[in-house]
């Protein structure tokens, strides 16, 4: 939501449009802590750490509620716990369930992307509109403290089966092409999470209420795109799955690039079939990059997530600026470059984590 309503929250908060975009940036950077996450979530189980972790990102949601300075530290304390529950669920999943099946179970559980904007995004646009900017904190920060402490009431034994023994992750050249992939398609999708709210406001004259509902349509295709991953992924191969969503993102992205401002009902769809592409692209890879290292699970997906990390904060403290001085068209022109690196990198550096693995045992 602080993406789509970033004007929005700006103005409420006494900040800036780009002063917020930074904020979010040093937010970005408390994933680097998902290495140290990892190796607790290898020690003690993920379901524990899902808990504490649940806790720290209500208090962070609710800490925002201060104004500026408790939206700059709130942000930051939502961003350690986030990160943290992260690491841990999809370390879960992936213990959980075996790889063959993986992409399926992601898909299912990866439907609360696709939910959070066809329901949450609309509610939020309402909350801020018709009460104030800091609503939509209080209601999450509430539901996130009750979910965690229902989380908390779980035997943190059945979040794994036997806990791994804690190692170093070992990173092949093919667990590296993968997360440099996947760091690629973050970068594409990052440029238009920070510029769609703020070109919907401007090219359109959306105000806060109208974007949230214009996000239903992406929400939907969301949706659509999770649940068919969850249905394709593991038919097609987690690889083909990333790279069929990329490419998919990234003509949309070249299209937005080279018509700014189309009819908003073509802006719209645009807007669509890149969450589209995304969401699926995405949601293919977290099994793939699960089974990296089954041995250190949970620090390799540490490692992933800080790549990842270290690019989301890089943009997120200058697409703000990129989009103030140059427009829409600059973002999604860069989006696009971004996009066409992890294609490549798809074909000719990846391959199955299955294959991967029995290449380098052999």
């Amino acid at each position: 939501m602080t993406y789509t309503f970033l004007p929005a929250i700006a103005r409420g908060s006494g900040l800036s449009v780009v002063s917020l975009g930074q904020v979010l940036s040093i937010r970005e950077l408390t994933s680097l802590s998902a290495p140290f996450t990892g190796r607790a979530t290898d020690s003690i189980g993920p379901m524990r750490v899902m808990a504490y972790s649940g806790l720290l990102a209500a208090f962070g949601l609710l800490l925002a509620l201060g104004g500026t300075v408790g939206v700059v530290i709130g942000m930051i304390v939502f961003g350690f716990g986030r990160t943290a529950y992260q690491v841990a669920m999809r370390s879960w999943v992936a213990d959980a369930v075996s790889y063959e099946r993986r992409g399926r179970a992601t898909g299912l559980i990866e439907l609360t992307w696709g939910g959070a904007s066809l329901i949450g995004l609309p509610i939020v646009g309402f909350l801020i509109a018709s009460i104030r900017w800091w609503a939509p904190f209080l209601v999450l920060g509430i539901a996130a403290f009750l979910v965690s402490i229902r989380i908390a009431t779980y035997d943190p034994a059945t979040g794994r089966a036997s806990l791994a023994t804690s190692r170093k992750p070992h990173m092949s050249r093919f667990a590296i092409a993968a997360i440099a992939t996947n760091g690629a398609i973050t970068a594409a999708a990052q440029f238009l999470f920070l510029g769609h709210g703020l070109w919907l406001e401007d090219t359109y004259g959306l105000d806060t209420a109208e974007i949230g509902l214009a996000i239903v349509a992406v929400g939907f295709v969301e949706v659509v795109a999770t649940l068919g991953s969850s249905r394709l992924t593991d038919r097609l191969g987690k690889r083909w799955s990333m790279l069929a969503g990329t490419m998919v993102m990234t003509a949309a992205m070249i299209v937005l690039a080279i018509v700014s401002a189309p009819p908003l009902i073509v802006g719209l769809a645009l807007l669509a079939i890149a969450f589209l592409g995304f969401e699926f692209g995405i949601v293919s890879a977290i099994p793939l990059l699960s089974e990296l290292d089954p041995g250190a699970r949970a620090q390799m997906i540490g490692r992933d997530v800080s790549v990842s990390t270290v690019i989301r904060a890089a943009i997120t403290f200058v697409a703000s600026a990129i989009y103030l001085r140059t427009g829409f068209s600059t973002l999604m022109a860069i989006a696009a470059v971004a996009g066409v690196v992890a294609c490549l990198l798809a074909i000719f550096a990846m391959t199955e984590p299955e294959i991967a693995n029995s290449e380098a045992a052999s």
